[in-house]
């Protein structure tokens, strides 16, 4: 059966019409709250967009090297090539404002839900496809981080296009098609691990995940798994050489749980910052303590969230003790459920190798799209299997307000509450030309020529 996507109707029954509703409000509120939500750059944003800036008019970045692979920032950082020449066309067409190069981040979260929504319509149904695109523009985890100019906001854009070029591969039977979606799975989760270097640990885990469950499935062959293999390695080797530089390798160990320990000790701390990125007060009450990575307010998952999942521990418990007879999950429901656990694990794993803020939501942010499908079925089972209206509509109230306490508080309250995390009165200084001690000149750069 050919694909088709779309091919009808929106569903016009109550409850789809109020998501539809909820996903232009949530679109809109995006769109707003970057004007004044974080207060401005931080350093390493300030220290991306120079590099940006400087390419488009010089062709070399803000340490003149000519089209860099990476670009050396601060902390021993690099902004990354899958970040800068993107975005250096986008300020060739928008401008250097800060707020037109944060919008470069915030239109990229958007495609990530646009794609996300597109996979779980193949896999389940129209009303959650669009579920799943409120629970994704609603969730605290990606709306802030999506705001941030630099190269973590685009995660979850290659997640979800490696997502739904493996969905379409999986479901549809034309050859061109599927070929077509296997290069660009390879191409996506090459790129992710380009991206961000927690990713080059989630990305292979994908990849071999992807390509394990393709081969199950007799979607490909493996002639065709060797090839895509020794393709993608070359398509790597430019990262592997550049992983490969002293530089590179002394940040990396000492980023590492093993660095300057045993590996017992070094195990022992890949668990407990397992266990911190589960833990409920950091998924639903405080979230990650830096307030570059969120808000403080509500968690990384929030409150809204809280139905959903226990809709899902409900539904598991009852599972296991009924798992012979029990319909309650569908193939494809139980088939989500594995691949949005084994996602989560290898976004987690990149997040928990390191020894530094933990729990740091950002670095495991690829977990994202993987924890809005999870949600996506809790909520699934809400609106579909309860058989009390009071329950669906208790739910879903909860879910509005906790949504509208968060934006109002990311609005309002939060600029101030960060403001010393994204150097306000520093940039003043540099604004009103006064001396900035100790201020980054890569970051200084930025204010200097944009």
């Amino acid at each position: 059966m050919k694909l088709t996507v779309f091919t009808r109707l929106l569903p016009t029954d109550r409850f789809s019409l109020l998501l539809i509703v909820g996903i232009v409000l949530l679109v809109i509120a995006r769109l707003i709250s970057v004007v004044t939500s974080p207060p401005g750059f931080f350093l390493d944003e300030a220290a991306g967009a120079a590099h940006a800036i400087s390419l488009l008019h010089t062709g070399a970045n803000a340490h003149d090297v000519a089209l860099p692979l990476y670009s050396e920032s601060l902390g021993g950082g690099y902004t990354t090539p899958i970040y800068l020449y993107p975005l250096v066309s986008w300020i060739a067409v928008f401008g250097t404002s800060e707020l037109a190069i944060r919008y470069f981040s915030v239109i990229c979260g958007l495609l990530a839900i646009a794609l996300m929504s597109f996979a779980i319509n193949i896999w389940l149904t129209k009303r959650d496809a669009l579920i799943a695109a409120v629970v994704a523009l609603a969730l605290p985890w990606g709306w802030l981080q999506s705001n941030l100019a630099w190269d973590p906001a685009l995660v979850p854009l290659f997640v979800a296009g490696a997502f739904a070029a493996f969905t379409v591969a999986l479901h549809d039977t034309s050859k061109t098609t599927r070929s077509v979606m296997l290069v660009m799975l390879s191409l996506f989760l090459i790129g992710l691990a380009y991206l961000y270097p927690p990713a080059r640990v989630t990305a292979p885990l994908l990849f071999i995940g992807g390509y394990a469950v393709l081969w199950k499935q007799s979607t490909v062959s493996a002639r065709t798994v060797f090839i895509t293999c020794l393709v993608s390695i070359v398509i790597a080797l430019p990262l592997a050489q550049f992983m490969l530089q002293p530089e590179a390798l002394e940040r990396s160990a000492a980023l590492s749980v093993f660095h300057d320990t045993s590996i017992l000790n070094g195990l022992l701390l890949f668990a407990v910052n397992i266990l911190q990125l589960l833990n409920p007060a950091f998924l639903f009450v405080t979230g990650d303590p830096n307030l570059r990575h969120a808000t403080g307010s509500q968690g990384v998952l929030g409150i809204a969230a809280i139905p959903a999942v226990i809709a899902l521990i409900t539904a598991f418990i009852y599972w296991l003790r009924h798992r012979k007879t029990s319909t309650l999950f569908s193939g494809k429901e139980r088939a989500l459920l594995a691949i949005s656990g084994f996602g989560i694990l290898a976004a987690f794993i990149g997040s928990a190798l390191t020894n530094e803020g933990q729990p740091h939501s950002l670095r495991a942010c690829a977990a994202w799209l993987f924890i809005v499908i999870l949600l996506t079925i809790g909520w699934r089972l809400i609106m579909a299997r309860s058989t009390r209206r009071l329950v669906r509509w208790v739910a879903v109230g909860i879910a509005i307000v906790a949504t509208c306490a968060y934006v109002a508080d990311l609005v309002l309250f939060y600029p101030d509450r960060s403001a010393s995390s994204f150097d306000v009165s520093q940039r003043q200084r540099i604004n009103d030309n006064q001396p900035t001690p100790g201020y980054p000149d890569l970051a200084r750069k930025y204010y200097e020529i944009r």
